[in-house]
């Protein structure tokens, strides 16, 4: 499987979080999330964390957050679109 298409597959299962600074879970594949507002000088990066459940573990070179580049691909500044795994 590709590294798109795992992030569909995990976007489908609602285990791809957008980031927030707060605790609240915002799944990016709602069609109904208004586009953020523009900024002078400025731009919107679209970025996603990934996360474990409970008594897991994230493990990566990365810190788990991908960001959607010119190819509409999600890649880890560290790692590139190479996925974190979770494990016990």
């Amino acid at each position: 499987m590709s590294a798109l298409g795992a992030v569909i597959a995990l976007l489908l299962w609602g285990q791809l979080f957008a980031v927030d600074s707060g605790n609240d879970v915002t799944d990016i594949a709602d069609d109904g999330c208004p586009k953020p507002p523009e900024i002078a000088h400025g731009y919107v990066e679209h970025s996603v964390r990934y996360q474990c459940k409970n008594y897991y573990k994230l493990r990566t070179e990365g810190d788990g957050v991908y960001t959607l580049n010119n190819e509409k691909q999600w890649i880890n500044k560290a790692v590139g679109d190479k996925l974190p795994e979770c494990e016990a």
